[in-house]
């Protein structure tokens, strides 16, 4: 019997021994509380109130081996979203979409993809539910002072001071103190390939018992990053014989579903998917450069980085545009100012907001030019740092927007300056950004939404490149018991994930058997004409027009001059083809 397999069956009986412990222990407001699983309801502001979202965990504890941990991170958990008057048996939905998140980013990502395509599935018939995965490594994030910030009901009192103090003054929010910044927890090291396949394929498992219902019901796929570990999941072999294939990934999938990613693009070694040395050099700060820098033993050792820190992208500033999304939700037109002043004065928040608001090559490199020089609403701030025309990271981009209210901006000239250095290029992207111009007097920067762009927009951005609404995309940040970001993204999975493509069959990479998994099912791809890909014929394509590499994930259901959706529409289109067999 393979480890893989004896482990699981560990875990099976862990989630039926856990039951009376949870009952004490499970999280506040829970809905349901059994055999080693809860299910919290999420009170949610979307509109769309036809669709309900929950949380479920699901105690399943580290493979063996792994290094001693908090308790919290033998569980797993997943949002999941289902008609509000559908079955709250999922094995009664038509179909269950089980998505994957990319890199520095957890399951609400997939919010308002879920609920269009819910909504859209219906007008078509069918009822279905989408599950989004929260990656193990999320055990790690404290939301404490976010939550109590997002609890806030009264607009008034929406002081982001609470979500400070917690985090930097050492202040109690609901009994607890923070405990800092988790950067170099050793367990990190533990969630690689393996982990994140497991628990994957434990979720499916244990939510859809039947592996023939799952094969004629279940779409996989995911978002980024989600697309690669979507194939290698259907290469994956959990007993470790090839020839037993019923619990191969891929015969748990009816067919697949890629986000401004890539399917079948060899991440399994088996096609010509290019390798993401260069983006592990940038996200380990340039310490692994090269063959010699993928060592699963250097990581263990903390030589290696077990989670990004670099650039000012770090778990501290990851959190941050969550407590900063909040204001942009409730409090959007109020100004920022005072709380960009009193952030802390910390290497991570200083080099985020100089990357952020240098504006070009020299000040970034030889003075202290940042976000702290300029005067914006919260909801502009947001924009600033994650819309297509502020953001100089391609990965956090979506068009939700256009500057309003300040007649002094001046074009961001710093990503072109990085353009032509591999690793960078693709973390910084050149774009159409603007930045506030540096004076005495500072304007106040406001925000209108996609749908209500200023004369100004005009030469920057229009209407058909303006597809997220504002609010939902704040909204979606930090609503709810898990987030959009992933503050502790595990290196040790993009370092697993270079060397599958290159050939390693060593530790557990052993299990992925069947490159070719993921060609045996219908597949479909949407690509966002502006986001971080080209067209390619990897995989069937629908191409976006002004799209974003989030907005293929955020897209409002409403589209300027009234056209369709085009995640959504493309997405339920899959689904049907898929039941079709």
């Amino acid at each position: 019997m393979s480890t893989s397999h004896a482990w699981r069956r560990r875990a099976s009986a862990a989630l039926v021994a856990a039951g009376a412990a949870l009952a004490a222990a499970a999280p506040a407001g829970a809905a349901t509380v059994a055999d080693g699983r809860t299910e919290t309801p999420i009170v949610s502001t979307s509109s769309q109130t036809d669709v309900t979202s929950s949380v479920v965990r699901l105690h399943v504890p580290m493979l063996p081996g792994a290094a001693p941990h908090a308790a919290e991170c033998d569980w797993i958990a997943y949002e999941r979203w289902r008609r509000t008057t559908g079955p709250t048996d999922a094995t009664k939905a038509d179909a269950v979409a089980v998505l994957m998140p990319g890199v520095l980013e957890g399951a609400t990502a997939f919010d308002v993809l879920a609920r269009n395509t819910i909504r859209e599935a219906a007008r078509r018939g069918k009822t279905i539910e989408v599950w989004g995965i929260d990656r193990r490594s999320n055990c790690l994030e404290d939301h404490t002072g976010v939550d109590a910030l997002d609890a806030i009901t009264d607009p008034a009192k929406a002081d982001p001071t609470i979500a400070l103090d917690y985090y930097y003054k050492g202040s109690t929010v609901a009994g607890r103190k923070f405990a800092g910044w988790k950067t170099n927890d050793r367990v990190l090291a533990d969630l690689g390939l393996q982990q994140t396949m497991e628990d994957y394929n434990s979720v499916l498992i244990s939510e859809l018992p039947s592996q023939p219902w799952r094969e004629k019901h279940v779409i996989c796929g995911g978002h980024s990053l989600g697309g690669p570990l979507t194939e290698i999941y259907a290469s994956w072999d959990f007993d470790g014989n090839p020839a037993t294939t019923a619990d191969a990934g891929y015969r748990q999938c009816a067919g697949y579903i890629g986000l401004d990613t890539v399917l079948a693009g060899g991440s399994t070694g088996a096609g010509k998917l290019p390798n993401p040395k260069d983006l592990l050099s940038t996200l380990s700060g340039g310490i692994i450069d090269g063959a010699s820098g993928l060592s699963i033993d250097a990581i263990k050792a903390g030589v290696i980085p077990r989670t990004v820190n670099a650039l000012g992208i770090s778990p501290e500033t990851t959190n941050l545009l969550e407590m900063l999304s909040v204001g942009a939700e409730k409090i959007p037109d109020v100004e920022a100012t005072a709380t960009v002043k009193a952030l802390p004065q910390t290497a991570a928040v200083n080099d985020f907001l100089k990357l952020s608001g240098a504006g070009d090559l020299g000040p970034w490199l030889f003075s202290n030019d940042s976000l702290r020089d300029y005067r914006y609403t919260y909801r502009a701030l947001l924009g600033q740092i994650m819309d297509d025309n502020g953001a100089v990271i391609g990965l956090v981009r979506s068009s939700f927007g256009y500057f309003d209210g300040n007649t002094q901006l001046r074009r961001n000239r710093l990503p072109a300056a990085f353009a032509g250095i591999p690793g960078l290029n693709i973390l910084i992207s050149p774009g159409n950004l603007m930045l506030p111009q540096k004076v005495a007097r500072p304007q106040l920067t406001t925000w209108r939404n996609y749908d209500a762009l200023p004369a100004s927009a005009a030469g920057v951005t229009n209407a058909g490149e303006e597809v997220t609404d504002a609010f939902d995309f704040a909204r979606t940040i930090h609503e709810g018991p898990l987030n959009l970001t992933e503050n502790y993204f595990p290196i040790r999975l993009m370092v697993d994930q270079a060397l599958l493509g290159q050939g390693s069959r060593t530790g557990g990479l052993k299990y992925s058997m069947h490159p070719n998994g993921i060609t045996s099912k219908p597949r479909q791809a949407v690509i966002g004409s502006n986001g971080l890909l080209k067209p390619s014929s990897a995989d069937p394509q629908v191409i976006a027009p002004g799209y974003q590499h989030l907005d293929v994930v955020t897209a409002a259901e409403r589209q300027n001059g009234g056209k369709p959706e085009l995640s959504s529409q493309t997405f339920a289109g899959l689904i049907d083809k898929a039941l079709a067999g």
